[in-house]
């Protein structure tokens, strides 16, 4: 438990929080600011009260509240009674305060109208309890004020730091100062709209070429500090059926950790047919002359060098994919070789479906003009050797047929006398089978279900 807790410290507090938590002294210099005015609010120049109820008096004022309300009984012309006892019950216990000004020296003169008052002082009772100050009412603003500004520092703190600084005030203030953007930031900009302008510009016309427009075509950019590149792509044909996918992704980064760019690139496609994924790598010369790096590629993959104008095609079954390397820029990075990391890339993917293979030609039957072509014969079906018959027709003798004429004879003309139709002899037919029970037979038995030639 002790390691789990010091590795968040290690991890959370000392990573992410700490860099945006607010000096000790400034918390220091908050905590003394606010006693300093707590202090003189309090005792220096403490809050003027005023239409305040008459039990938070103190107790003189409230003799003198009573007195008052003596000489308003005295000089009313009418009932004012419940007046009078509303306003005792505002004083904790104004009996008590009726009876000692009745017995105070110097009251004589205000007597007779105490005791003409008594009556409703005693109706008034119980009155509202004064406020009794006590020593932590009074010393709770200095804990709990000081406590609540140290908490709102820390949190304020972290989050001007963490959300607001960078992404709302910094802006915010280059556009009141009207500060122009650092060279690194405009340089980025024009990067990123040179990589837009190039899917615009640099895009191939593949309409006129042998193997004509592609099913699918898209172009690809990467820029070194704008996040991962992963790129992948379906392809469908033109009615929309799916056919695989493609796209490119960073294989191995170099240079210094932190700052490391991509030196080798994969190129993949995926063939719906086959369900195999295809790669081959695009790499710069520090991976080319490097046996290390090479090796951590896929056993027997082909690398081909980066450079601008480069075409790698990657083929399966039933896809055929082009990449072109439409603009490559390298990164120059102190301690490797020239040309050995990319700062920008720019990829134009081109994708088109194989025919299918194994489908014979069919030739086109030559059709004479104003002609008509018929079908194709085909061969007649076999005769069986002894058909069965209706037992109900009688059996015919056999009778044998004319001979026909000779195949040289040029018109044929039939004999003159009628010849019988011709017969065959059949055999005796086999024996009728039993009706078959009323339940299976709907006509009741008296249908004839045999078969008739």
């Amino acid at each position: 438990m002790s390691n789990f807790i010091r590795d968040s410290y290690n991890g959370i507090y000392k990573v992410v929080l700490k860099p945006y938590m607010p000096a000790l002294m400034t918390v220091v210099l908050l905590v003394v600011g606010v006693l300093v005015g707590l202090f003189w609010a309090y005792v220096v120049s403490p809050t003027v009260f005023y239409d305040a109820d008459p039990s938070t008096l103190e107790q003189s004022w409230q003799d003198e509240w009573v007195k008052l309300l003596a000489d308003r009984n005295a000089a009313s012309n009418f009932d004012v009674s419940q007046n009078i006892i509303d306003l005792l019950r505002r004083i904790e216990n104004p009996v008590e305060v009726v009876d000692r000004l009745l017995v105070t020296p110097g009251e004589e003169a205000n007597v007779p109208r105490l005791q003409a008052i008594r009556p409703y002082a005693e109706a008034a009772m119980p009155g509202v309890p004064a406020p009794q100050p006590s020593l932590i009412g009074n010393l709770l603003p200095f804990i709990v004020l000081p406590i609540l500004i140290v908490i709102l520092s820390v949190v304020f703190s972290l989050l001007w730091g963490m959300l607001l600084r960078g992404n709302v005030y910094e802006p915010a203030m280059r556009r009141i100062r009207g500060e122009r953007m650092s060279e690194e930031e405009r340089a980025i900009r024009q990067q990123v709209q040179a990589a837009k302008q190039a899917e615009i510009t640099s895009r191939t016309d593949y309409s006129t070429s042998a193997m004509g427009a592609p099913v699918f075509q898209k172009m690809s950019s990467f820029l070194a500090g704008h996040g991962a590149y992963d790129e992948s792509f379906g392809i469908d044909d033109a009615s929309g059926k799916f056919l695989g996918e493609c796209g490119a992704a960073i294989k191995l980064t170099a240079g210094t950790e932190g700052t490391a760019k991509p030196a080798s690139f994969e190129l993949w496609l995926f063939d719906k047919v086959t369900t195999m994924t295809t790669s081959k790598f695009l790499v710069t010369p520090l991976v080319l002359n490097d046996a290390a790096l090479r090796a951590r590629h896929e056993p027997g993959a082909e690398l081909v060098p980066a450079q601008a104008g480069q075409i790698v095609t990657v083929e399966d079954q039933s896809l055929r994919m082009q990449v072109r390397v439409v603009d490559i820029q390298f990164a120059n990075e102190p301690t490797l070789p020239p040309s050995s990391v990319v700062q920008k890339l720019t990829l134009e993917f081109a994708v088109w479906a194989k025919q299918s293979a194994g489908a014979p030609a069919v030739p086109a039957m030559a059709v004479p003009q104003g002609g008509y072509v018929p079908p194709p014969q085909t061969a007649p079906s076999a005769i069986p050797a002894a058909p069965v018959v209706n037992p109900t027709i009688p059996t015919a003798r056999s009778v044998p047929l004319p001979p026909l004429p000779p195949a040289d004879t040029a018109a044929y003309r039939p004999p003159a006398s009628p010849v019988p139709a011709p017969t065959r002899s059949v055999a005796a037919p086999p024996p009728r089978p039993p009706a078959p029970p009323s339940e299976d037979d709907p006509f009741g038995g008296t249908g004839d279900f045999s078969p008739v030639s």
